[in-house]
């Protein structure tokens, strides 16, 4: 396997497990950028929402994001700029400010020191993945044998079949960089251990598993993402959010464990940082919308929050 799908493929791993990017441009000292008034068109859903009310001296913004995309089906950013401007600081998904964040990122895709996928999977298992690799990436799996069966499923999830280009964007790193030009302060809801420990969950022998079953029919994957692009340009997030439920119906856990618990967690930090200046958050578009959604968890704590099409 050559060096640059190595870390082509790292990266695109970290991306939609973690809904970061690995590194942050340098830009020079900017000036103080402009504010302009966006023109507010309500809605009953969507995906950008403005939180107001309650105590809050002004107010703040959540954008639900997909935390990997194409281009060409990226929202114009400068119309979330107009929303952006208007706040002091960013809240990402994830603490960037710890500097070993991404080697404990890396490691946590790490397969678990002992196990091997031939010893997870029957010979035959084995075998349907190995294919897979070599139909989508020209390589066996061997050649990835580092990675933990979840991690091989994400490779294979954020191919440029499935994704549908070879260069793929992030909507994390455009806020990172817009707030790094304006000097703003970025925070995380939550710990890269935290993180870690909510993959932890699923245990090996099921990760493999599903691997496999993947491996059975990739396309049906790659169509899903589609599917979910789809649902993502709607501006709705409850839309989005059904779209989500309905393709993880096979395992519901795993709704509970990567949205419910942590929508859950984040509430009480959301309050805090919101009452004490200004705030864009940016976090994966399946957290908003729901019973437990950030969304209504938020209306629930008094908070008006409304929904804008931009």
């Amino acid at each position: 396997m050559n060096n640059i799908f190595k870390k082509q493929h790292i990266l695109l791993v970290l991306i939609i497990i973690f809904g970061m990017v690995s590194s942050f441009a340098q830009t020079k000292k900017p000036s103080k950028p402009k504010v302009k008034k966006p023109v507010t068109q309500v809605s009953s859903n969507g995906l950008l929402y403005k939180i107001s009310g309650k105590t809050l001296a002004k107010p703040s913004y959540l954008y639900g994001t997909v935390h990997i995309i194409c281009p060409v089906d990226m929202f114009a950013m400068d119309k979330l700029s107009n929303y952006f401007d208007q706040t002091e600081g960013l809240i990402l998904e994830l603490d960037m400010d710890d500097a070993e964040v991404m080697k404990k990122m890396a490691t946590a895709l790490n397969m678990p020191e002992g196990k091997n996928l031939k010893e997870l999977l029957t010979p035959e298992k084995y075998a349907k993945v190995d294919e897979m690799f070599k139909s989508v990436f020209g390589v066996p799996v061997e050649a990835l044998k580092a990675f933990s069966p979840m991690g091989l499923s994400v490779i294979i999830s954020t191919s440029p079949k499935s994704i549908g280009c070879q260069t793929p964007a992030s909507y994390e790193g455009k806020f990172i960089e817009m707030a790094t030009k304006a000097k703003k302060d970025i925070e995380g809801l939550e710990s890269v251990e935290v993180q870690i420990a909510t993959l932890a969950k699923t245990p090996i022998e099921k990760q493999a598993e599903d691997l496999y079953k993947l491996s059975t029919d990739p396309q049906k994957a790659f169509s899903q993402f589609k599917d979910l692009i789809s649902s993502y340009k709607l501006q709705d997030s409850e839309k989005l959010f059904e779209t989500m439920t309905k393709l993880s119906a096979e395992d519901p856990e795993a709704m509970t464990n990567l949205l419910d618990e942590r929508n859950a967690d984040w509430i009480p930090k959301i309050e805090t940082a919101i009452a004490e200046k200004s705030r864009f958050i940016a976090v994966g578009g399946g957290h908003l919308g729901g019973k437990t959604g950030v969304v209504k968890l938020l209306r629930k704590q008094g908070y008006t929050v409304t929904a804008i099409k931009f």
